[in-house]
C-alpha cells in the first residue's frame, strides 16, 4: 500500500471532491492517540462527508451514520492529511494526523476506485 499526501493548501477542495465521490460508502472511523490508545468512533455506517469544521477554522469535520442518527466527529488542529491507496490505487483510507499526535482514520469497509462501483451507494428511504 501506498500513501499520498495531501497539500494543506488543497485541503478544502480535495475533502469536498473525497466527499462527492464517496456519499454513501460503508466506512468505519478509529481514532489512534499519540500514547497508542485506540477507539472506535463508527463502525460500519454510511459516509456523508468530510469538510472543515468552519469557513474561519482548519478543523476537519468528519459525518456518517444513518439518516436518523448521525455522528459528527472534529479533528481539531489538524496538521497532516493522507489517502492511503491499496496496490490497485484505490482510496482505503483517509488518515488525518492532529496536532496533539492523535491521528484520525476514515477506513472503507471494502475500498474500490469509484468508476469499479456497481450502481448507487445504498440511501436509505426518507
Amino acid at each position: 500500500m501506498t500513501t499520498r499526501e495531501i497539500d494543506r493548501s488543497s485541503w478544502r477542495e480535495e475533502l469536498d471532491s473525497f466527499s462527492r465521490q464517496h456519499e454513501g460508502w460503508i466506512v468505519s472511523v478509529t481514532m489512534r492517540t499519540a500514547t497508542g490508545d485506540v477507539a472506535v468512533a463508527a463502525h460500519d455506517v454510511p459516509l456523508h462527508g468530510v469538510s472543515p469544521a468552519s469557513p474561519s477554522s482548519d478543523d476537519i469535520a468528519i459525518s456518517v451514520g444513518s439518516s436518523r442518527t448521525i455522528l459528527t466527529h472534529e479533528v481539531h488542529e489538524p496538521i497532516a492529511v493522507q489517502m492511503e491507496l491499496t496496490v490497485d490505487e484505490a482510496d482505503r483510507a483517509l488518515i488525518i494526523h492532529a496536532h496533539d499526535g492523535t491521528t484520525t482514520t476514515i477506513e472503507f469497509r471494502s475500498p474500490m476506485r469509484p468508476e469499479e462501483v456497481d450502481g448507487i451507494p445504498f440511501r436509505e428511504p426518507l
